[in-house]
């Protein structure tokens, strides 16, 4: 695999099981002891096969986990390696309860599909990974549709949804004063804080620009407004409470807290590729797209943490208190912004 957090994945089934378990591996497992004592460990460092009997007076239980397999009722034990075309091998393993344990002609015609189940085994696995990395870069929503097939530039569709903009404020400042080491840890815990909230919400976070969220939550009904509503306030709320947590513990550590603001409105946006053939971005744009990010740096000028539309004031099952009409920067006429009561967080 290809992810921040996960190594590889195991696929495991047994015999009358109706679906294969799927289990993930943390990095860092190849320096422990449970990969050196793994029959995996001479297979990834060459070894074609290995084969374990784990019963009878040839048993050879040199791995802890025959042990395991044994308890469980097996007799004997296959591991192969699936040959890659980056050099690279992936393991199958076989285990039987059979007492007299696979035949030789049986391990033989194991062996000889490991090219065949090797090539399978590659499809499959980089055909995931190539999901899960565009999931992770461009989120769950935007991921699957250029996966399968939307990456044409100009292609895309006019989607309604709750647009939220978050940013930190003065990061300029802090860019100029911390190491590039402390900036980007800094820059970690804050989006922790922050995209979280979002995504266990039910939104979507289509763009980190710098140090700036973008995120939706799409709204494929009329009767579904108030809700996408009510989870953009919840969690705009929440990631804010969460950067005042993170800023106690930053205050005790003699560090300078953080300070930032959301700016949240309804309204449709184009979804869909921008740019050149040869760089394009998955995003969303339009006039609405503008007008929230404008009413997040309305929060920053009026010491706000959250400031709504009056489209998203209108839906909002929470108490919202009006700051007046703005002028904003390139919106063509005065817009009332709205504040949730109590406004919590840290402006």
């Amino acid at each position: 695999m290809l992810h921040p957090e996960m190594l590889a994945a195991n696929y495991t089934s047994h015999r009358g099981d109706r679906f294969v378990h799927r289990t993930e591996v943390p990095h860092g497992v190849l320096r422990t002891d449970l990969y050196e004592q793994s029959p995996y460990k001479p297979i990834i460092e060459g070894t074609v096969s290995l084969r374990r009997r784990l019963v009878g007076p040839d048993a050879q239980m040199d791995f802890p986990i025959l042990d395991d397999l044994r308890a469980d009722g097996g007799a004997n034990y296959l591991v192969v390696g699936l040959p890659r075309s980056d050099g690279k091998v992936n393991r199958c393993s076989y285990v039987t309860d059979r007492a007299e344990g696979f035949t030789d002609t049986e391990i033989a015609d194991l062996i000889s599909l490991r090219i065949e189940l090797g090539l399978i085994a590659e499809l499959y696995g980089r055909a995931r990974m190539t999901r899960g990395l565009l999931d992770l870069y461009l989120g769950t929503e935007a991921g699957p549709r250029i996966y399968n097939g939307q990456i044409k530039r100009g292609e895309g569709a006019t989607i309604r949804s709750v647009i939220l903009i978050g940013d930190l404020r003065g990061f300029t400042h802090l860019s100029e004063t911390l190491p590039l080491d402390a900036l980007t840890a800094l820059l970690n815990q804050y989006f922790e804080a922050t995209i979280g909230p979002i995504l266990s919400h039910g939104g979507e976070v289509l763009k980190l620009m710098g140090d700036g969220v973008l995120g939706v939550f799409p709204i494929r009904s009329e009767a579904e407004i108030d809700r996408a509503c009510e989870d953009a306030l919840n969690a705009a709320e929440l990631a804010m409470a969460n950067i005042a947590l993170l800023n106690r513990r930053r205050l005790r550590q003699g560090e300078e807290p953080l300070a930032s603001g959301i700016g949240l409105h309804v309204g449709n946006a184009m979804y869909g590729n921008v740019g050149t053939s040869e760089r394009l971005d998955f995003t969303v744009i339009g006039p609405n797209v503008n007008l929230c990010a404008r009413l997040e740096a309305l929060a920053g000028a009026e010491g706000r943490h959250i400031v709504c539309s009056a489209e998203f004031a209108e839906h909002s099952s929470g108490t919202m208190q009006s700051i007046g009409f703005h002028t904003l920067k390139n919106i063509g006429h005065p817009v009332e912004a709205f504040v949730p009561v109590p406004d919590r967080g840290s402006a």
